[in-house]
This record gives C-alpha cells, structure tokens and sequence, in this order.
C-alpha cells in the first residue's frame, strides 16, 4: 500500500505529470462549480462568458442597460491599457481579467489615446460625482466594478454605478472619447 494522498485520475506524461488538457479540464470545472455555487446559476448558464466578469453578470440580471455595460467594457479596458502603459500598474490577474489582451498600445501613439481617453472618461465622472458630494463617490464605485471586479453592493451603490455607467456611456456614445482619440493619434 502506498502512503500520501490518492493520485488524480486522467492521462499522465511518462514522467507520472498529468497532461496539460487535463489540467486545463479540471481548472474548468472547478471554476464552473465555484460559478454555480457563488452565483446561483445552472451548468449552462456557468458556462457562458457573461457570468465571467462582474459587467456581464449584471447585465444578465437586468441591473444595468446594455449601453451601460458597453460603456463600463470601454472604460475597463480603456484605463487597464492607460495604466499598463504608462508603468502605473502591470496587468494582473485581479485587474479587469475579464477583458481580452491590451489594444492599440503599440508604437509611439499607444500611450497617448489611452491617455486621452482615459482623462476623457475620469472627467465624466469627476462631474458625475459632483451632483451629490453628500453620497459616496461614483468614481471609486465605477472602478470598483470595472477594474476591480467587484460587484457584491447595496441598492445605493447599486444607483451611483448605474449614475456612472450613464455619464461613461453618454460620453461613448456623443463620440467625445472617438473625437478625443482621433485628435491624439
């Protein structure tokens, strides 16, 4: 009888590894399960890429307008390539890992549309924040979701996000960011 722990079943590489499909197999699964667990979802749902970030698990339950997860995406990524850029913050597993590898910051140009855009985006909410100084500020609870990843709140927050996912999404939608980016590259 061997002593230690029971080994994992599936393929094995000669050198007793398991193979990395395998690995990868089971990192699905228990990603899926830890899914259907937290969320409250079933298999199929859990499977789908919606439940993967907190923008789309909100949009799913109807808690934000399709707009509003449009814009959150854009500034998402907008500010994770600003900060990757600019030697602010390295990409990491726990900043907005829901989003797909940086975009357009490459070459000498790079930097600077993130840059634009990414001003563009924080003076939106900068005036978002000023029609209630008395309420906690949309920005930080903007980033929470978006960069941050997270989307556990109570309904006032829950109002301030929607309040900054509205100025983002004006803003994206009037073209003032396209505008602004143009302009800079």
């Amino acid at each position: 009888m061997k002593t230690g722990r029971k080994r994992k079943p599936g393929r094995r590489y000669a050198s007793g590894d398991r193979v990395k499909a395998v690995r990868q197999d089971e990192t699905r699964r228990v990603a899926l399960e830890a899914r259907m667990r937290v969320f409250g979802v079933g298999p199929e749902l859990a499977g789908r890429d919606v439940m993967g970030s907190p923008l789309g698990r909100l949009l799913h339950w109807k808690i934000i307008t399709p707009a509003q997860a449009e814009a959150g995406y854009d500034f998402a990524l907008t500010l994770r390539d600003y900060l990757a850029a600019s030697e602010g913050q390295r990409p990491s597993q726990g900043k907005a890992s829901f989003l797909p590898s940086m975009r357009g910051t490459t070459g000498a140009e790079g930097p600077l549309r993130s840059q634009g855009r990414a001003r563009a985006y924080m003076e939106a909410l900068r005036d978002a924040d000023n029609f209630d100084p008395m309420s906690p500020s949309v920005t930080s609870i903007v980033w929470d979701v978006c960069i941050c990843e997270n989307d556990r709140m109570r309904d006032r927050e829950l109002g301030l996000l929607r309040t900054g996912l509205n100025a983002l999404s004006r803003l994206l939608h009037r073209g003032l960011v396209a505008g602004r980016k143009e302009t800079i590259g």
